[in-house]
């Protein structure tokens, strides 16, 4: 899975977000507003991947259990997935 295409990040004063833009904005129309581990996984996922590989990038990168980030990488991609914003 992975963003698709017309999904942009950036940062603005240590503030992370995702819009949508081009043909993207027609289907969502709205700002998201990521603390820094959702902004993580955005960038991860302008690359394709699987959910065990964002899991495994998260445990590299945080100090936490995976059960924690498991369950946080499956909300945030359930979310991702009603808003229609990545592709499988």
């Amino acid at each position: 899975m992975k963003l698709k295409k017309g999904i942009v990040t950036n940062s603005i004063d240590g503030e992370s977000f995702a819009i949508a833009t081009g043909k993207m904005a027609k289907e969502f129309n709205g700002l998201i507003k990521n603390n820094s581990t959702a902004s993580y996984i955005f960038e991860l996922l302008k690359k394709e991947q699987t959910e065990d590989s964002i899991v495994a990038a998260m445990l590299e990168k945080y100090d936490v259990d995976e059960e924690t980030v498991r369950k946080d990488v499956e909300e945030l991609i359930t979310l991702l997935k009603s808003k229609n914003l990545i592709e499988d």
